[in-house]
């Protein structure tokens, strides 16, 4: 379960209304991505996600839009190389299936999961930290 104290609170204009979202720092680095890699502003890309949600709130919607999108983005990236995953990010061997979730697990701190601790890998667009040792 999410811990409250961790989620941060800002501020969203969704059309001509002003409304905020509790989301976690790593959702909002991510948001922030995605609304600059498409050109877009966080206000526009959550109107746009407001638009297109059924019965979840905008925050929930938010999260699994996301989602979503990152998960486009390595389907994406594994059809190009038609199907043969040439691992995270090209110098980690293949993972397959639950072996993926290891090495983010391993590569990724715990402390930087729940702490919002983030670093860019110019080299492939990922933002991660490798554990040292």
């Amino acid at each position: 379960m999410t811990n409250r104290s961790a989620l941060k609170s800002r501020n969203v204009t969704i059309g001509n209304k002003r409304t905020s979202m509790r989301l976690e720092p790593q959702m909002w680095i991510a948001l922030e991505r995605i609304a600059g890699g498409e050109g877009v502003t966080i206000n526009n890309l959550c109107t746009q996600i407001n638009r297109r949600r059924r019965k979840n709130g905008l925050t929930s919607a938010t999260r699994v839009f996301i989602l979503t999108y990152y998960r486009y983005l390595v389907w994406r990236y594994e059809r190009q190389w038609d199907g043969k995953s040439r691992g995270l990010d090209g110098r980690t061997p293949s993972l397959k299936g639950a072996h993926r979730a290891d090495w983010v697990l391993e590569t990724v701190d715990a402390h930087d999961l729940d702490h919002g601790v983030v670093h860019d890998d110019p080299a492939t667009g990922m933002v991660w930290r490798r554990r040292s040792g």
